[in-house]
């Protein structure tokens, strides 16, 4: 796996502020300026090549007006905007899956949408979602320059899941504060197919085992699969948990 990266991504157009859950999002010609600017990286996985637009300073957003109001109403936290670790591993095996042709997946808290540009590149029927609208926005613009036009974006708030459903629901680094363990948790019993799988990958954070214990009192079945962790920088050697739960 490598990276490679170049600065000075511009843009010019604003993107809407809505959070409301459910609401599509399309893919923008451009994306609207942000504290920071923007940067792109090419992501070399299992030797398929994935360019993304992320921010070039994620830490920018932390000192926004509109951020730190969002936090005060909500508690909202610009996590998005950051390549994560585990996604790393997580795109990798998801991409390189053997997955039943016509496959519907929603990727939950999407952030720049690595995992699920992976499964786009498998053969998957991708929805990305995030509470963000500009986090989906950006999923989608990242799948339109890779070629993948027909990606599906919308907002999710995992308090008000909706009544569609998904064979498989992906997921990286999300339960990592137990109170979004119920809202997830409600979120699968309502959008997960009877005979889906979600998969969830996990660092092996201390919060890991009150999710899954919470899963088995929902009757979820679970499964792990270690992961070797692909090399980034300051992360040491180690394992990635892969979580399969099914009814």
């Amino acid at each position: 796996m490598t990276i490679e990266t170049s600065d000075n991504v511009t843009s010019d157009n604003a993107s809407s502020d809505s959070t409301t859950t459910g609401n599509s999002c399309v893919a923008p010609r451009e994306l609207p300026d942000i504290p920071g600017g923007w940067t792109s990286r090419t992501v070399d996985l299992a030797g398929r090549a994935i360019r993304l637009t992320i921010p070039a300073a994620p830490d920018a957003f932390l000192d926004d007006p509109e951020v730190i109001a969002a936090h005060n109403r909500d508690g909202y936290m610009p996590y998005w905007g950051y390549l994560w670790p585990t996604s790393l591993e997580m795109a990798a095996a998801v991409l390189q899956h053997d997955w039943p042709s016509g496959t519907a997946a929603l990727e939950i808290g999407a952030g720049i949408g690595l995992t699920g540009l992976a499964g786009l590149a498998a053969g998957l029927h991708v929805t990305f979602s995030d509470y963000d609208r500009l986090s989906v926005e950006v999923a989608l613009y990242n799948a339109r320059q890779n070629g993948w036009e027909q990606a599906r974006g919308i907002v999710l708030d995992w308090r008000q899941p909706l009544s569609e459903t998904y064979s498989l629901i992906i997921g990286c680094d999300l339960i990592y504060e137990a109170q979004n363990h119920a809202p997830i948790l409600n979120l699968l019993q309502q959008m997960l197919a009877a005979d889906g799988e979600c998969w969830l990958a996990d660092p092996g954070r201390h919060q890991a085992d009150k999710f899954l214990a919470a899963s088995d009192q929902q009757g979820f079945r679970r499964e792990l699969r270690e992961l070797q962790r692909l090399p980034y920088p300051s992360r040491p050697e180690g394992v990635t948990n892969l979580w399969i739960l099914r009814r």
